[in-house]
This record gives C-alpha cells, structure tokens and sequence, in this order.
C-alpha cells in the first residue's frame, strides 16, 4: 500500500493501517526524540500521546504529504510542550538554541564498525563542531531522509536557509582531517540510520 492508502485506512479505524502507520514512524521518532531531549521517559510519553493525539483526530487531520514527517514534528512539538511545563524559563521562541544530541552509537554502524578509537575520536569531534541547528538539520537530511521544506517547517527557518546551513555543514566537514571528500560525508550520514 501506498502512503495515501495506508493514511486512508487509518482514518477509517483499520488497526492493521495503524499498525503499518507505527511501524513506519516509531524507530525515527524515537531516536529523533532523543536528540532532542535524552530523558528516555519523556520521550517515549511523547511518542505515546502523538500517537493516541493522532489517532483520535485522524477524521479531522487531512492527508499528509509524508506520514513519517508529520509524525516527526508532531514529536517535536510535544517534546517542547512538556519541556516548556517543566521548565517555566524555556520559552517557545529559544527553541531552536536547545542543545541537539548527535551522540551516534558508532559501533552498530556498518561504514564505522573497524574504526580505530583514534578515527572514532575525530569524527566526535568534527560532528561535534557543527553548530545545534547544524546538527539537526543534518540528521533530518541524511539519516531521516526528509527535504529541505520539511526541515524547514520542523527547525523554523525557510527552505533556502535549511540548503545553506547543509552547504556549511558540509563543507566544514569536509575541512575536518577524518572526510576526504563529500561522498564520504554523504555516506557517513547516511549510514548513520542503519538502513
């Protein structure tokens, strides 16, 4: 089934679409989830309540471009509600200035399994230069696989700048002793998802 069949189901009540529609979305969701936020707990509430949120307005919701995408900035947006009720001094506009986790279980990745501890080490270190925005947009690119207008509706910044701070990413990467070239920092990120 297509997207557009499986959302039609869905909204009709069929568990088996609902079924397709969790398994689609969860793995994403939950290791973007983590990114965003590390506590386990909060995020996995998260997860539960979009999807009983979505679930229970499925009449109302129209049909998404993309199912994985509209689940993931749901995500966003409930982890930065619960965040904002925990914390009263986060406010809404300083969202995109939160730190954004890229701690990569680099051991269960196929390009990086032989890596030495050294090579390891410096890849940390040329990720961990990227700015926050940087590093989010980079994922939701190369290891969630989503364009630049849907970045940009999840990172609130228009399109154009999302393909700038790729180029910038990319090519501070590319400055770093571990990558060579651009395709390896393409594979790298996009290894980086396990598919």
């Amino acid at each position: 089934m297509n997207q557009k069949e499986i959302w039609s189901n869905f909204k009709a009540g069929d568990k088996a679409a609902f079924e397709s529609v969790y398994k689609l979305c969860v793995d994403d969701m939950f290791a973007y989830g983590l990114k965003l936020n590390p506590n386990k707990e909060l995020v996995k509430d998260c997860l539960q309540q979009v999807f009983v949120d979505i679930y229970e307005r499925r009449n109302n919701i129209s049909q998404p471009i993309d199912i994985k995408f509209y689940f993931l900035k749901a995500l966003k947006n409930c982890i930065y509600k619960r965040q904002k009720k925990e914390d009263r001094k986060t406010h809404f506009e300083d969202i995109p200035n939160l730190e954004f986790n890229t701690e990569y279980n680099f051991e269960d990745k196929r390009i990086l399994s032989e890596i030495d501890a050294k090579k390891k080490q410096l890849i940390e270190k040329a990720v961990d230069s990227l700015s926050n925005k940087q590093r989010e947009i980079m994922y939701l690119r190369f290891t969630v696989g989503l364009g630049y207008d849907e970045i940009s509706e999840i990172v609130l910044i228009d399109s154009s700048s999302v393909r700038k701070q790729v180029y910038r990413a990319i090519k501070k990467l590319r400055n770093s002793e571990v990558f060579d070239d651009y395709k390896s920092i393409i594979l790298f990120y996009s290894t980086l998802s396990g598919k």
